[in-house]
This record gives C-alpha cells, structure tokens and sequence, in this order.
C-alpha cells in the first residue's frame, strides 16, 4: 500500500506510508474533513495519534520575501524550515516539527497556516505525518 493522500480544495493532506510507494487518492472539499480523515487512517493503520510523530506542512509562496518571511515567523515557533524555489515565482515553504496529533491541534494548526500563507500572497497545501 501506497501513501494516502486526501486533496481538500485543491490541497494535499496526507499521511507517509513507505517511502517511494504509490500514492491512493481521494478528493474532499472541505480541508477539517481532510485533516479528520488523515487522523481516522492513522487510527487504522494502528498509530496512535497522541504519540508523537514528525508532521510536514506546505505552503506555496509567490515569491522569495514572502517565503523567507513565512519561514521566519515559522521558525521563531518552533518549527525547523525549509524553503524551496519550485519554479519562478513560486517557492515552497516546508514546515516540520514532531508532535502528537488531536484533532483541535490539526484545526489549529491549518487555521494559522492558512492565515500566514494568505497574509504573503500564498496558499497552503495541506500536511502529511508519518506513520512511524
């Protein structure tokens, strides 16, 4: 099996099976029910959400300032950042930190990520964790 990965609005929230596996793909409008769909599979596949666990969060930036500044701001909570040109003028801004999963930290979490990446001109696409 492959990695799930749920696209709510255009945006990918998934969860890290095996590196290099194929991914299983399944389309949900709404971004809460996505993020409350990876939890249930992380149930499934016998993780206990409340151990803690790497998660990556993306967020798409239309240029190099509003990356650096999105990983700033990032950075200075915690995260460790990494920004990525994926092709001009776009920059990828990857967000990692290991914690326990709840559903109230998953809302949260893409609340503040939603509104920092719009607050530069960007977007966020959503979040994958590891099942280890």
């Amino acid at each position: 099996m492959g990695r799930l990965v749920l696209v709510a609005n255009g945006q990918q929230t998934g969860v890290s099976r095996r590196p290099g596996s194929l991914p299983t793909v399944e389309r949900i409008d709404d971004g809460a029910e996505a993020d409350e769909r990876v939890l249930d599979h992380l149930v499934r596949l016998g993780c206990d959400p409340a151990t803690p666990r790497e998660v990556a969060h993306y967020l798409y930036l239309p240029d190099r300032s509003g990356a650096l500044a999105v990983a700033t701001a990032l950075d200075r909570d915690g995260w460790l950042t990494a920004v990525e040109a994926c092709g001009e003028p776009s920059y990828l801004v990857v967000a990692t930190m290991t914690r326990a999963l709840t559903s109230a930290g998953v809302r949260e979490t893409r609340k503040r990520l939603e509104a920092l990446a719009s607050a530069h001109g960007g977007v966020y696409d959503g979040w994958e964790a590891s099942t280890s």
